[in-house]
């Protein structure tokens, strides 16, 4: 389009987009990655979660394996976990309505630093129920800050410039943890703990009662992008069953 404006405008003479041979290019195109092959499986998502308890029994002032724990729990992205404070919860739901993003100083000369901003992603707030697994999480939390983080209004305080962990420290415990699990990575499969997410909301959207319309309600996506980018396909057991008629 740009071409073909600056062609009819007189600015170029011709349009080098129409010379292009792209029978020339066709074998460098990469497939792309199925996202059912993006996310982790029952099996691996239960031996992460025993990898994190143990993680967390072990070295209980740890925070970043119970940020990661409630990433799985609620799909979240990476920068919605840091900025998390307690009073963003009530008794029956939680609003994620801040992020922690990356900038940099100077126009992009420096070296980046993390700032927390009042809105998510999309720019919307959501809410996220009280579910059983999320009040128990909550409570084995809420005990470690009682003997190590007491008067901290972050869920996930740190001795950093914005005072909670870092995106990165996340990643870094899920680096080593997929090492320690022998959690192999697929050549030309990104998976990262943005996996968590998918599982998440295909988990959602295959429920009987859910629905892609709940998922992106629930994660922050519109149905479009939840569906092109996070579900992994449909549940064929109970596909099958619902064919059958069960």
């Amino acid at each position: 389009m740009t071409f073909r404006f600056a062609l009819e405008n007189y600015l170029i003479n011709d349009n080098p987009f129409e010379r292009i041979n792209f029978k020339k290019f066709s074998g460098m195109i990469l497939k792309e990655v199925p996202i059912s092959k993006r996310c982790y499986s029952d099996l691996e998502i239960n031996r992460i979660m025993q990898f994190l308890h143990e993680k967390e029994t072990k070295a209980p002032k740890y925070l970043p394996a119970y940020a990661m724990e409630l990433q799985i729990i609620m799909g979240l992205r990476r920068g919605e976990i840091p900025p998390l404070r307690w009073s963003d919860f009530t008794d029956e739901f939680v609003t994620i309505s801040r992020e922690q993003i990356t900038a940099k100083r100077n126009g992009g000369t420096q070296a980046e630093y993390f700032v927390i901003v009042e809105h998510t992603k999309t720019n919307k707030d959501r809410r996220y129920p009280i579910t059983f697994a999320l009040k128990e999480y909550l409570a084995r939390l809420k005990d470690v800050h009682d003997r190590y983080y007491k008067g901290s209004s972050f869920l996930f305080p740190a001795d950093s410039e914005n005072g909670v962990i870092t995106n990165n420290t996340i990643y870094d415990l899920y680096r080593r943890m997929c090492i320690s699990l022998g959690l192999k990575q697929e050549k030309g499969v990104t998976k990262g703990t943005h996996a968590f997410r998918r599982n998440a909301i295909t988990k959602v959207a295959n429920h009987p009662k859910g629905g892609m319309e709940m998922a992106s309600r629930l994660f922050g996506n519109s149905p479009q992008v939840a569906e092109s980018n996070y579900y992994t396909g449909l549940d064929l057991d109970r596909a099958r069953d619902v064919l059958e008629g069960k």
